[in-house]
């Protein structure tokens, strides 16, 4: 019988030390959370203003190291990050001043001023001060849109354009994945080569074909159009005259024709197999 009491208070002991760490998890799991969502190190720097508000994109003072101001247009190149009131990690603090992510994922004020924003368009400096646009030119960016400006809680405001008259922009919280780089837009390559033609060729190949191997190809096949053609054209013409000369030549006719018709079945292989050799060799 004591055995009995002493094994129930043991397994009472350990349902108890479950239940209170399942609770102490419980707990601790916002926390993590929150700390996994803001992945961002930050480090100190004196604002120009107190008007300076968590999520502005701001930029370095002109001629300083440890000054930063709202982000524009003619400090494009000087930005430096986005102000967080709870980065992940902090370089330094202790100074007064504001905690500006330097690089990992935080919260940013973006706008459509330069287009609609898409997950994983660069994001620079924009007309309005502190708050980021799409980069569509090469400039210095601030970081990369994690999500659709479009997806998330926007609001509405008018401003003036280059030529006075007022437009509407949309300003909202983006993630934005910090990493001040210049960013180079990828030039769109003119070609000779019709799109279609291009498509068609990359998925004979199963992979992207330099243009000039698609005119090639295309010229094969030109080549091969106006062979059979002439060669057709020809053997039709000469066979009407041939009865209309001589009658009784029709069963010669017809083993000329039977030639020409494997001749152009012979050369259609051969240019089909000339073209594909070019586009997947």
């Amino acid at each position: 019988m004591p055995s009995i009491n002493l094994s129930a208070l043991r397994l009472r002991s350990v349902l108890c030390g479950i239940c209170g760490g399942a609770f102490f998890l419980l707990a601790l799991f916002p926390v993590l959370g929150r700390a996994q969502g803001n992945s961002a190190i930050a480090q100190e720097f004196q604002p120009k203003d107190t008007s300076i508000t968590p999520a502005t994109i701001v930029s370095l003072l002109k001629d300083t190291s440890n000054a930063v101001e709202m982000s524009s247009i003619a400090g494009v190149s000087r930005l430096v990050g986005v102000v967080s009131s709870q980065p992940l990690i902090q370089l330094s603090e202790g100074s007064g001043g504001i905690q500006v992510v330097t690089s990992g994922l935080t919260l940013a004020l973006v706008s459509d001023v330069g287009g609609d924003v898409m997950a994983g368009d660069k994001i620079t400096a924009s007309p309005i001060e502190g708050v980021g646009m799409r980069a569509v030119e090469g400039t210095t960016v601030v970081g990369a849109a994690q999500e659709n400006l479009a997806d998330v809680q926007r609001e509405t405001r008018k401003i003036k354009n280059t030529d006075g008259k007022e437009v509407e922009v949309h300003i909202g919280l983006v993630p934005v994945q910090v990493g001040v780089a210049y960013f180079t837009p990828e030039e769109k390559k003119s070609s000779l080569v019709p799109s279609f033609l291009q498509d068609l060729a990359n998925a004979v190949s199963g992979r992207q074909v330099s243009p000039v191997r698609v005119l090639i190809a295309a010229l094969i096949l030109v080549l091969l159009f106006i062979s059979v053609t002439v060669l057709l054209y020809s053997s039709v013409r000469s066979s009407i005259i041939s009865i209309g000369r001589n009658p009784l030549s029709e069963n010669a006719i017809r083993k000329s024709l039977l030639q020409v018709g494997l001749t152009v079945c012979g050369m259609l292989l051969f240019a089909v197999a000339a073209m594909y050799a070019v586009l997947v060799l």
